[in-house]
């Protein structure tokens, strides 16, 4: 059945729609044409938000507004835009999260891997797998970054009260914080999951740029 459209359509041709968008910003990135990717992304982002107005039970449209925003950050990044980049990966981080099978860390990751239905909702299976790699990228990613770009300023300030984390919490403790959860991450995956040591050691490579450009940028006094 086809649900009415809320905002000019039914739920299936925004989805349609929506992935149009994807495929043809995935062309353009595949020939680093991020400004043009960046216009892409964009609009499938707005259309998925309305999608998760419309269907808010269905959790595929989280996961899309993850991938979305994942591909955002670095498309911002490409073209000069490093503060929204940040939030863009912020953003990512926050979708993965409410789809998160390790519940926050209370569960193992294997444990997870091993008993958590694949979500569907619509498509092709998404395994838990996949789901907890995906939200490791995401903290990878903010974390390189928070380390390449980051300041300790007003925009930070109003970041960490916009999502909700600790005011206090620092530059450093963040980037740290965000790259030991997706190194242990993986660390789990390669044990129980198709991910291998390839996975794991781009997000060591890149937890190691984080640190060492932000070190780069604020280095220790004495």
């Amino acid at each position: 059945m086809r649900m009415p459209g809320l905002f000019g359509g039914s739920a299936e041709h925004l989805r349609l729609t929506a992935q149009r968008h994807i495929a043809v910003a995935d062309d353009y990135a595949a020939r680093g044409l991020h400004g043009q990717a960046l216009a892409e992304n964009l609009a499938a982002a707005r259309i998925t938000s309305r999608l998760r107005k419309i269907e808010p039970s269905n959790r595929r449209h989280c996961a899309v507004t993850g991938s979305l925003n994942y591909n955002l950050a670095l498309h911002y990044e490409q073209t000069g835009q490093a503060l929204r980049s940040i939030t863009a990966a912020r953003n990512s981080i926050a979708a993965y999260e409410r789809l998160d099978p390790t519940q926050g860390e209370e569960r193992p990751v294997c444990d997870a891997v091993a008993d958590t239905p694949p979500l569907t909702d619509g498509g092709e299976p998404i395994d838990a797998a996949r789901l907890i790699a995906h939200l490791a990228d995401a903290r990878s990613r903010l974390a390189y970054l928070l380390g390449t770009y980051g300041a300790p300023d007003r925009h930070r300030d109003r970041e960490l009260r916009w999502f909700d984390l600790d005011p206090e919490l620092t530059l450093e403790h963040e980037i740290n914080t965000l790259d030991a959860k997706a190194c242990l991450a993986y660390k789990s995956l390669v044990h129980c999951s198709r991910y291998t040591d390839r996975d794991l050691n781009r997000v060591l490579e890149q937890g190691g740029q984080a640190m060492g450009n932000y070190h780069a940028r604020f280095p220790r006094s004495g």
